[in-house]
């Protein structure tokens, strides 16, 4: 009992501490709004473009990041990976299956999304393309494809990985995934986000480096945004680009129902795997303060 009490603790902390990160983009959403709100008294206006977004990007990583890490930080690591040199089938075989769960989560995203609205009488708005409009490719390259994996790879996989790992993999490989898909701040996203999570936690735990997850944060994001945007100026460079996503989420899918055999999951020291599970990693105080803002990022992005 003790040890569950232990384990429902240190998950409590996580969530408080992944909470504390998204009150405090909130807070600088805020403060920037009033700001605005304030100078457009004085007849100055705030263009919210390129340097914007960069700059705010910027202060909601260091900031709650910060916050983040001065709350989890005392954890004990006792399980950190070890570190290893990744195979090439292993790092093929991850990409490709992150595409496919890139590819199905946004299905999945979409399909939810387009119920919601029609329940709710309004259109469809994805909150990630109307950032991007506007923007140009440098602030785009800039937040999205090395900011943002630099970032959220070090908070939402090292820094939460090496921490809850000592209560096992698949304990540490889903709650990184739920956070991670979470902290995104809407449907859209969240479900591809937490599938590529999976990917990317498992990666993580087997080599222990950490830059093989964020090169392959980079190029998804990439592909995402700036390949997408642009590659429809060419309309030879529009079917290859069509013709290599749809190769590899057709691979990606074969992979990942072979790659279940293969999988190689460590129980840790103090493992909290099976009944009452759910409960001690999700059911405490810290998880549920962070799902409730979670829902309030998620209710903002519907209107």
């Amino acid at each position: 009992m003790g040890d569950r009490r232990s384990a429902w603790k240190a998950f409590s902390r996580v969530g408080i501490g992944c909470g504390a990160f998204l009150l405090v983009t909130i807070m600088i959403q805020l403060e920037v709004g009033v700001i605005a709100l304030v100078l457009s008294e004085f007849g100055m206006e705030i263009t919210f473009g390129n340097w914007y977004m960069v700059f705010t990007s910027l202060a909601n990583y260091v900031a709650g990041g910060a916050v983040t890490f001065l709350i989890v930080k005392d954890m004990p690591v006792f399980c950190r990976p070890r570190v290893k040199k990744a195979g090439t089938g292993m790092l093929v075989s991850g990409f490709l299956i992150c595409m496919s769960a890139l590819f199905f989560g946004n299905l999945m995203g979409q399909a939810l999304m387009s119920l919601i609205c029609a329940l709710l009488g309004k259109p469809m708005i994805n909150p990630v393309e109307e950032v991007m409009k506007g923007l140009s490719t440098w602030a785009i390259f800039v937040t999205m494809v090395v900011m943002a994996p630099v970032c959220e790879e070090f908070l939402f996989r090292k820094l939460l990985i090496d921490r809850i790992r000592l209560y096992g993999d698949k304990a540490a490989i889903l709650v990184s995934s739920v956070v991670f898909g979470l902290i995104h701040g809407n449907f859209y996203q969240f479900f591809y986000a937490f599938g590529i999570g999976l990917v990317f936690a498992y990666i993580y735990i087997q080599t222990g480096r950490l830059g093989y997850t964020i090169v392959f944060h980079m190029m998804i994001n990439f592909l995402g945004s700036i390949a997408a945007l642009h590659i429809g100026d060419n309309p030879l460079l529009a079917v290859g680009y069509s013709v290599f996503m749809l190769g590899a989420v057709f691979v990606g899918t074969i992979l990942f129902f072979v790659s279940q055999r293969r999988l190689v999951l460590q129980p840790g020291l103090m493992e909290k795997w099976g009944k009452g599970a759910f409960k001690t990693l999700f059911l405490n105080l810290g998880m549920i303060l962070f799902f409730l803002l979670s829902a309030m990022t998620f209710a903002v992005s519907l209107f």
